[in-house]
């Protein structure tokens, strides 16, 4: 295996800077057989391409390596810290100057193999990186990322807090043992504007109060909490959250366990402000009767823009809904609603 074949594809993290006044940026640096691409690390979108041959490192010797698409260094700038990525930068220049002839060919070969390195860059490689992270995150981390997130959301919006009345909290965690089966992945956030239901990784349901203060039954939250636990089988809100931290945080998670904090920055206070999750009429008509509680419930809290879910809903046959007792007592109801009382 020559040195050039050996790190094709390799890529790592690295600071760049577009120009002596600019910032610099966190990007995603990819080896090709002739070219450097560096993409923006959180928008993965492609922001220069060197030829190697025309790489110069600018501080031999020392570190972080700063290197330039020209020898004076009056342009780009790339610094970098990985020894992997280093060491392979090193080795493909040095045998690309070891092989005069062949540079006019690889200058040739350049352009068609950029096209396919930033297209990998931009398409495969974060979305792959984020679906194989978000696949081998345990639960119990998943419920920690959830409940960090719902902190710095609430955190972050004025006079939100989470409710956590004592009586309202137990009843809470009982109506959530009955319908999601843990009743410590549910919570009512106050003085939240827009939220309605959400839910964030970790199978974390979050009911805003003004919801629940409005609804008449136990059945009816039921319904919006099943909601929510459905659009998370649907799409992982694990991977939205590694998409808005970026590559580099993701990698951090993927090598070290850890989310770095600034991850969660904006994340969950976006995912607050959603519009309430809008299920399929058939499987929630099936989970409320394997509930054994009436849809109807549910059906009729719906908001008016939401008239054509509640009429499937009302249409869905009743399936064993009166085999069992109701949700919660209303004594235990009306406690739960006083969860925010403070």
């Amino acid at each position: 295996m020559t040195a050039l074949t050996k790190y094709q594809r390799l890529e790592g993290p690295g600071l760049w800077r577009g120009d002596p006044q600019a910032q610099r940026r966190d990007v995603v640096v990819a080896l090709g057989e002739a070219s450097l691409v560096i993409t923006d690390s959180r928008s993965g979108a492609v922001l220069s391409h060197w030829s190697l041959p025309a790489v110069r490192r600018l501080n031999p010797g020392r570190m972080p390596a700063l290197y330039a698409p020209e020898a004076d260094g009056n342009s780009e700038t790339l610094e970098l810290d990985d020894d992997t990525l280093i060491d392979a930068l090193e080795t493909i220049r040095a045998a690309l100057v070891r092989h005069p002839p062949l540079r006019q060919l690889r200058r040739v070969l350049g352009v068609a193999a950029l096209a396919v390195v930033a297209g990998l860059a931009v398409f495969w490689l974060p979305g792959a990186l984020v679906r194989h992270t978000a696949g081998i995150v345990p639960d119990a981390r998943r419920i920690e990322i959830g409940r960090v997130a719902l902190e710095a959301a609430v955190s972050s919006h004025e006079g939100a807090r989470i409710c956590a009345e004592p009586a309202g909290l137990q009843a809470l965690g009982r109506l959530g043992e009955r319908v999601l089966a843990h009743g410590d992945r549910v919570a009512v956030v106050d003085g939240f504007d827009g939220l309605v239901a959400a839910h964030l990784p970790g199978d974390l349901v979050v009911i805003g109060r003004d919801l629940l203060e409005r609804l008449d039954s136990a059945e009816a939250l039921a319904g919006y909490m099943i909601a929510e636990v459905m659009a998370a089988e649907a799409r992982d809100p694990l991977r939205d959250l590694l998409r808005h931290a970026g590559t580099r945080a993701t990698l951090a998670l993927l090598t070290t366990g850890d989310l770095p904090r600034g991850s969660y920055v904006d994340y969950g206070a976006d995912r607050l402000a959603q519009p309430a999750a809008m299920p399929d009429p058939a499987e929630m008509a099936a989970r409320f009767g394997a509930l054994g509680a009436p849809v109807t419930a549910y059906a009729l809290s719906l908001p008016s823009e939401a008239e054509g879910l509640a009429q499937a809903l009302a249409d869905q046959p009743a399936q064993g809904a009166s085999e069992r007792a109701r949700l919660l007592s209303d004594g235990a109801w009306i406690t739960l609603q006083s969860i925010c009382v403070q």
